[in-house]
């Protein structure tokens, strides 16, 4: 299993959706890339997984409603 996808399982399965903030989600982006280095300098292949996508899209939706409320 490469990096990134380990991290994206674990925060997908411990964190709620309910805890994300725009405050969170730029260091876990930023993580994100970092580990999509790592993986690529140790030869990981690229392993999506339609549930992490389906996730991740949860959390950018929290996030676009957080935002509509700030304005």
């Amino acid at each position: 299993m490469c990096a990134v996808s380990a991290v994206h399982d674990y925060f997908r399965t411990h964190v709620p959706i309910t805890s994300w903030t725009p405050d969170l989600f730029g260091p876990y982006q930023d993580i994100i890339r970092r580990l999509t280095k790592l993986d690529e300098k140790f030869d990981q292949p690229d392993c999506p997984d339609p549930e992490k996508a389906a996730w991740m899209k949860q959390v950018e939706e929290r996030l676009a409603e957080l935002e509509k409320t700030r304005a």
